[in-house]
């Protein structure tokens, strides 16, 4: 995206060097990524050298990025300013929303984040609010179907209790912004049939996976690695390595998997889960393993650097997910890249990844019974890692740029 961007701009304003800032509650110096994590930093990665890379958010270590200071970072092996506006704890929740928080934290400082001329990237709409009035361009990224995420009963966004609110928060300042790329492709219509004015700038985006960090191993690799990884677990050598990465949170529903992964074991010794992941719902995860006796096969690791977690999807043998809703997951494109087969609940862009039975099996009713007999047919099978490969293929960063690209057109052009 931000190729065409920022090259529009070097031939339409004589500058030397183009502002690009992501504006987003997440901390870039933090191992705890996440999915929209993940894309962050993604993106930083990919800016081109004539744009000059900035990141407003949070401190997850405020001794070390103390609030309110530009601080000289680098991410991904690229060099940028970053600004924390609050210090925050990625993997709690508080009353008051991290979203509000930030929100009203960006008012605060908004002097500071010299924006007028720059190109801001948001990845959710609220952070857009203090920027209303601004000269800047305007990009939004939004990694779901609110229209239809809000409604969820799993949903743990507290717009959910206030819907109607949020859409005309949405209305008022969706209307400044230049392009809106949404990960789900059944949202476009949807969100262009809402605000018909909008039309031509709302387009489907997938998520990518960035091949040159998300290292493909050989077979006699990954059993090597696989060994190393499960020695301290002391996993059997025959066991099959089942993976969820994830928030333990109701939209991921972890325990879905965990009552699936129950009715396995009622027939299968040689099965392990590792859970990669945090959240509110660990407790009764915990409580669970417990009380059904799996604490000896299923091992909850807490959140994990990125690099390591490509390093487990190397080592499994099938990713597990039981989310309630979903975008298009980035953790299910990095999976399937490594060679990795997955299971999945028919949510978001899940279809559009698992589109035959050779890279997984797509579960059409979120129950246990339905969840497990998929990973079943999965272990069953032949591994097929050139397979889920090819799957993957498209969703390459470099080839999803390239498409993004092709929608930006002249929309950008910045104000003399």
């Amino acid at each position: 995206m931000q190729y065409l961007l920022c090259n529009q701009f070097l031939q339409k304003i004589s500058v030397s060097r183009i502002q690009v800032i992501q504006i987003h509650p997440y901390d870039p110096t933090s191992s705890y990524v996440g999915g929209i994590g993940t894309y962050i930093r993604g993106i930083i990665k990919h800016t081109p050298t004539e744009c000059e890379v900035s990141y407003v958010g949070v401190s997850t270590d405020p001794a070390r990025y103390p609030v309110g200071r530009w601080h000289n970072i680098k991410v991904e092996g690229r060099k940028l300013r970053f600004f924390p506006v609050i210090s925050a704890d990625l993997r709690r929740r508080k009353s008051i929303p991290l979203s509000l928080r930030f929100t009203l934290a960006l008012l605060r400082y908004r002097a500071r984040i010299e924006h007028d001329k720059a190109v801001l990237i948001f990845h959710r709409i609220e952070p857009s609010l203090p920027f209303f009035g601004s000269n800047s361009a305007r990009i939004l990224f939004l990694h779901g179907h609110n229209g239809k995420d809000f409604y969820n009963p799993q949903s743990e966004v507290r717009w959910s209790y206030f819907p109607r609110l949020y859409f005309l928060l949405e209305k008022l300042l969706i209307a400044k912004i230049e392009q809106v790329f949404i990960v789900r492709s059944d949202a476009i219509p949807d969100y262009q049939s809402l605000y018909p004015r909008l039309h031509e700038r709302i387009h489907f985006i997938p998520t990518w996976v960035d091949d040159s960090s998300a290292a493909i191993l050989a077979e006699n690799e990954q059993a090597g690695l696989r060994q190393q990884l499960t020695a301290p677990l002391l996993f059997a050598p025959a066991s099959k390595l089942l993976l969820f990465v994830g928030r333990f949170v109701s939209q991921k529903d972890p325990l879905l998997l965990l009552r699936a992964f129950h009715r396995l074991s009622q027939t299968r010794q040689d099965l392990h889960l590792v859970m990669i992941g945090s959240g509110e719902l660990e407790g009764e995860i915990r409580q669970f393993i417990a009380t059904q006796g799996l604490a000896d096969t299923v091992h909850v690791l807490g959140p994990q650097p990125h690099q390591h977690i490509l390093r487990w999807m190397n080592a499994a043998d099938c990713l597990c997910m039981s989310s309630a809703f979903e975008g298009m997951p980035v953790v299910m494109v990095e999976a399937l890249h490594c060679g990795l087969p997955v299971v999945s609940t028919n949510v978001g862009e899940a279809a559009r990844l698992i589109s035959n039975q050779q890279v997984g099996r797509l579960v059409k009713e979120a129950s246990p019974a339905a969840l497990s007999l998929g990973i079943e047919q999965v272990l069953a099978q032949a591994r097929d890692r050139d397979a889920c490969r090819r799957q993957a293929s498209p969703y390459r960063a470099a080839n999803v740029l390239q498409a993004l690209n092709a929608h930006l057109g002249n929309r950008l052009t910045p104000q003399r």
